[in-house]
This record gives C-alpha cells, structure tokens and sequence, in this order.
C-alpha cells in the first residue's frame, strides 16, 4: 500500500512536470500499433510517450496497459500491471493531466474486435517468444 502511494506521487509528479507536453494530434495518416516490450501493452507510434523523459514513461506503462485492457474487452482478460484498480487509477489522472492527448482518443480506448484480436495474437506470440528464450538459457546452464 505504501509503495503504491509512493508511485502515485512519482507519477503525479511526473505529470505535472510534462504537462501538455505529448501530442494532440497526428501527423500520420495511418500511424502503426506497436507492442511495447518493457510493458507488454500496445502503443501508437504517434503517440510521442518514450521520446520525452523516462519518469512520464515509466508512468505511462500503467496507462497504456489499462488502455489495452479496454481495447481488447473483459472477454479477454490481459492481467494488470500493478492491480487493475492502481492502473485505472493511474489512466484517470493521465486523463486529467493530459485531456488531449491522442492516445486518449476514444478510437484507441474502447473495445475493437479486430484491434482486440491482433492484440492478443501479438501476445501470444510474444509470450511464446519469451517461453523460448527461457527455455534455451535453462538449456545452456545444464
């Protein structure tokens, strides 16, 4: 409980400090969905969040995690990255901070089926990627 509340003030913090700092706007027709690694959750790459500081990033993760997750809908459930409560918490005092900004429009914030599905195919295979990994390093330590 009190690590949470010491990450909500690092993160109101970092907020304020960036305050109107992110875009607004697009200047790609058709920007692309990536998946952030260091997250595991989805970005636009217009999105502008790892090229202003890494406090407002590390902030960031927990918005963009609680976002997937009303991307892809409660049928599929992507976990969280603290608790679902700390990371919606983190999402609405972005939201107040950063009212504009274009990862908060509502086509990358509600649930879309096939974003949803990409999605979690991505994941997938993500995860079967990092399975491998493991499994070749027990590998290499036998």
């Amino acid at each position: 409980m009190l690590k949470n509340l010491i990450l909500k003030l690092l993160f109101w913090r970092a907020f304020i400090m960036h305050k109107g700092k992110l875009p607004t706007k697009s200047e790609m027709s058709t920007p692309k969905m990536e998946y952030e690694v260091m997250s595991g959750a989805f970005i636009w790459e217009d999105e502008g969040l790892w090229e202003i500081n890494p406090h407002l990033a590390d902030a960031f993760k927990h918005v963009i995690y609680h976002r997937m997750t009303l991307v892809v809908g409660s049928k599929n459930d992507v976990g969280a990255m603290r608790s679902k409560k700390f990371d919606k918490q983190i999402f609405e005092m972005a939201k107040k901070y950063f009212p504009n900004w274009i990862g908060f429009d509502a086509s990358r914030c509600s649930y879309n089926p096939d974003v949803a599905d990409r999605i979690m195919r991505i994941r997938k295979v993500a995860d079967w990627k990092f399975q491998r990994f493991l499994n070749e390093e027990d590998a290499k330590k036998d």
